[in-house]
């Protein structure tokens, strides 16, 4: 009882000073005599004469006098206004500051802060508080966060509207010097969270921050990272702070250009796992197509890694000088490079003939010239494939050439610079110069930033460079003693890079260091981009930055170069958000994951500081409940006094019961501010707000995707529409109430799986009754024009047992196009496919059709798993199109009577 009374606040409590009127009340009730009793009685002649010696009063009874009494304290109780579930914040009029974490972990919980923030604006509004709002991290291109107000809380709304996550971390520091400069005395602050801490454990001190809001431990922000492997995968790992609980399930999926995603993967988080590792082991074909690996659902920057073009497995040929295939392990010159690139490329160890020609060691042809070719230390080669050669780097093929003995003849052809004949020996009894070590990697250079061996790189003998204009600026990397170890320079579209050393160990320890593996994915990188081999400042510019959300779009003026050689040590800020810096020849990618450390909570929260999670549930008022009461206790006192006064019959008494009952019932039907049918252990089943639905497949892959697509596109409906879905809720079409749903959306399977007959019974009662469904086969990638793909199967056996109604192609012009947006070109989402509705509505449906049927994967790209930027808009335009469309019916195409309507009214 105490726990109930605990969640019980009242919004008018200087009402419940009537309740001290209570006890006069009984006094003056108590004292008041009830009604006489009247009896018919003709014979009152002899009565007369009679006069009593002491006439004394009848006392009202004391169960009756409680009774009334307890009707008063609830109408008392009642006009104070008590709330169920009440938002524990102030109701003075003190001004209010509204701490807003808007950093990166708040694209995840975002939807949970914007409740939050409404629900006390709501409270402002109601005590008439002044409002302050800051944000913890800095905007665009500045240093310091946001700031607003005073105001009014009209113009707070106006201003959270226009809030959005940002896509680098929290400067605690800069927010305490805001807060100092503008926070009002005697103000109530709270901070609305994302769950993380970034920065001064001490903050809400030092901020003066009287409460503290933050999500339950399964909506705590996740992280993914991304590992550095030496294999043929992609790996990568997902966390999120060590305090979790409960077991956590996260899709996690591989996107190809346009979004199309390439895999995906399910795993679970908790106490014992956590990090959790992931492992995406694709064929060739795709993993050279991987572009992002994001987490299903989640928009934010700490979910979405972007791949830079080391992840692609290039196809490169290395060329050997005889086709026999024959190899001397450790000291063939192709050995070490076959080694090394072999986890990362498609490799073709072949002669220059073969190559050239499109084919492989064995004769079979290949698909493509390759974009980058090796030479190990190739001396002279026929004339015809030299001029063959030449002209393929014209066309912008990259040759990554190696020096050896071969080369020691100072043949010039196809190098970047001149070299020296005969060559330099830094070893032996003979020289007088010791072994020098690889020290200086300019930073113009794409070298720049690989890590040198802690332990050196010596190298003993090498072709030097003919000492030419422009030599420093063709480097890539020098010895301690300035000379070149690495040039370069470009021949029209195409690159030739030269290494003055040998492949092999007998030269140099470069083919034994790790250095090794990363120069030549770096080299490697490069084909097939055009550009100049160096720029003046050695500026990497923003090519493209990501948002809040995780999308990337073209950077504005408040994004700042980054420096080559400050790159790895770069932090994420509000002027070097995430995402691809580079020159034309070189890009590097700035990920949330790569650059944030360990996940933390506030844990030494303190006392000053009280501190509670998001509430699920809304604020509920309690005063028509205790009118309510009040009315039947009134009833029953009603009906008490008549059978005291002896006017109250048997059949009397059931025909009030009756009335009384009726009474009741419609109160109950009608004056409940919310009904609920809900079955916490079945599934929930919202009757009193809207709520988003999706048929449980029993595939957990595709019910993680359904979800995860209609939650996007309820905070869709939520930010551009009066549509405000409280949920996502996955049911069962033979189990669960359908009726409480407006539009259910259906993802099939391959796997065909018939309906039971009480599903068939429940779904064709909801299609009868004005429900509306999105039946969606999902296999629009695997489908040709005019043929079924591989779930029509699936749809034909789900529609067994259904009266279906005929269909047809969605025309241009049909109401689905236009019910809040103007989708004119729909067709960039749909491509090919087509969208199915009913030739003619069902009387009483107002037009709208109960069964519309595509093949697009609309969870996928709600949730951003698949599509362009461009096709996910216009989905969530077509996803709000299609939710108003079942709400409010065909009424947007009366506008097209519109002119009839009031041509007639003019006559």
């Amino acid at each position: 009882m105490m726990g109930l009374l605990g969640n019980i606040a009242f919004l008018n409590p200087w009402i419940l000073g009537g309740l001290l009127l209570l006890p006069a009340l009984w006094f003056l009730l108590r004292i008041t005599p009830p009604s006489p009793k009247l009896i018919v009685f003709p014979a009152t002649r002899f009565l007369e004469g009679l006069t009593p010696e002491r006439v004394t009063a009848a006392k009202t009874p004391w169960w009756i006098l409680l009774l009334r009494i307890l009707i008063i304290a609830l109408i008392v109780t009642a006009l104070a206004e008590p709330v169920l579930n009440p938002v524990d914040a102030p109701r003075s009029k003190k001004d209010i500051h509204l701490v807003i974490d808007n950093s990166w972990p708040s694209a995840q919980t975002w939807d949970l802060q914007m409740q939050e923030t409404q629900r006390l604006l709501d409270i402002a509004s109601r005590s008439r508080s002044t409002v302050r709002i800051f944000t913890t991290a800095p905007e665009p291109g500045k240093d310091k966060p946001g700031h607003h107000g005073p105001m009014t809380v009209t113009q707070a709304e106006a201003v959270i509207k226009g809030l959005m996550p940002l896509p680098w971390p929290a400067d605690y520091q800069a927010l305490t010097a805001v807060i100092d400069d503008n926070a009002a005395e005697d103000a109530h602050s709270i901070w609305i969270g994302h769950g993380l801490r970034e920065g001064d454990k001490n903050i809400f001190k030092t901020a003066n921050i009287n409460e503290y809001v933050q999500p339950a431990d399964e909506r705590l922000p996740l992280i993914l990272r991304q590992k550095e492997t030496f294999d043929r995968t992609l790996d990568v790992q997902v966390s999120m702070v060590a305090s979790l609980k409960k077991a956590l399930p996260v899709t996690v999926g591989v996107n190809g250009d346009g979004g199309r995603i390439l895999d995906l993967q399910t795993v679970t988080l908790d106490a014992d796992h956590n990090p959790v590792p992931i492992k995406f082991d694709l064929p060739d074909n795709l993993y050279n197509q991987a572009r992002q690996i994001r987490i299903a659902g989640d928009k934010g920057a700490g979910g979405t890694l972007i791949l830079d073009s080391n992840t692609k497995r290039m196809d490169v040929a290395i060329v050997t000088p005889s086709g026999d295939g024959d190899s001397t392990p450790l000291i063939d010159d192709s050995y070490y490079l076959e080694r090394a690139l072999a986890p990362y490329s498609n490799l073709n160890v072949a002669t220059l003939s073969d190559i050239l020609a499109g084919r492989d060691a064995e004769g079979n042809q290949t698909d493509n010239l390759p974009p980058v070719i090796i030479m190990p230390d190739i001396g002279t080669l026929p004339a015809t494939q030299l001029n063959d050669l030449e002209q393929w780097v014209r066309d912008g093929g990259l040759l990554l050439r190696f020096a050896g003995p071969r080369m020691m003849d100072g043949q010039n052809f196809l190098t970047p610079v001149p070299l020296i004949k005969g060559g330099r020996a830094l070893d032996g009894d003979m020289t007088w110069e010791n072994p020098l070590q690889l020290t200086d990697i300019p930073d113009t250079s794409p070298l720049s930033g690989i890590a040198l061996p802690e332990e050196g790189l010596t190298i003993r003998r090498q072709l030097l460079a003919a000492p030419t204009t422009g030599l420093s600026e063709k480097s890539w990397a020098n010895l301690e003693d300035g000379t070149p170890l690495i040039t370069a320079d470009r021949l029209e579209k195409g690159l030739i890079v030269m290494v003055h050393t040998a492949a092999t160990p007998t030269w140099s320890d470069l083919p034994l260091s790790g250095f090794f593996v990363q120069m030549l994915r770096r080299v490697i990188s490069l084909s097939g981009r055009e550009g100049n081999l160096q720029t003046a400042t050695g500026l990497l510019q923003p090519l493209a930055i990501m948002d809040g959300r995780g999308v990337l779009h073209q950077p504005d003026s408040s994004v700042r170069p980054i420096r080559a050689e400050e790159f790895n040590d770069i932090k994420i800020s509000s002027i070097h958000p995430p995402g691809i810096y580079g020159t034309g020849y070189l890009q590097k990618i700035l990920n949330v994951g790569d650059r944030i450390g360990t996940l933390q909570r506030f844990t030494d929260i303190p006392v000053t500081t009280q501190s509670r999670v998001y509430q699920m549930q809304a604020e509920t008022n309690l005063m028509p409940y205790a009118l309510l009461a009040a009315f039947i206790l009134f009833l029953i006192d009603w009906l008490v006094m008549l059978a005291i006064q002896g006017r109250l019959s048997m059949g009397r008494a059931l025909r009030y019961a009756s009335r009384a009952g009726a009474i009741i019932f419609v109160i109950l039907a009608f004056g409940s501010p919310h009904a609920y049918a809900q079955n916490e252990d079945e599934g929930i089943r919202f009757a009193g707000s809207i709520h988003m639905a999706y048929v449980k497949s029993g595939d957990s892959t595709v019910d993680a995707r359904a979800r995860n697509g209609l939650t996007e596109l309820a905070q869709t409906l939520r930010g551009r529409t009066s549509v405000e879905p409280s949920g996502v809720i996955g049911i069962d079409l033979e189990t669960d109430e359908l009726a409480f749903f407006p539009m259910i959306y259906w993802p099939l399977t391959s796997t065909p799986r018939p309906l039971s007959a009480k599903a068939q019974e429940n779904l064709q009662y909801y299609l009868d009754h004005g429900g509306t469904i999105l039946i969606d086969t999902r296999d629009r990638a695997s489908s040709l024009a005019n043929q079924g793909g591989r779930n029509s199967e699936s749809l034909r056996i789900a529609m067994q047992g259904l009266n279906i109604p005929p269909l047809k192609q969605m025309p241009k012009d049909h109401v689905l196009t236009k019910t809040f947006y103007l989708l004119t070109d729909l067709h960039d989402v749909l491509g090919h496919s087509t969208v199915w509705v009913e030739e003619q509505s069902a009387t009483g449906r107002d037009g709208v059709s109960s069964v519309i049927i595509d093949n697009r994967d609309w969870a996928g790209i709600w949730s951003g798993m698949t599509g362009t930027t461009r096709q996910q808009e216009l989905a969530q335009r077509f996803g709000v199109n299609l939710m108003l469309y079942a709400l409010t019916g065909n009424y947007k195409s009366d506008q097209v009577h519109l002119p009839f309507i009031l041509e007639r009214l003019g006559q």
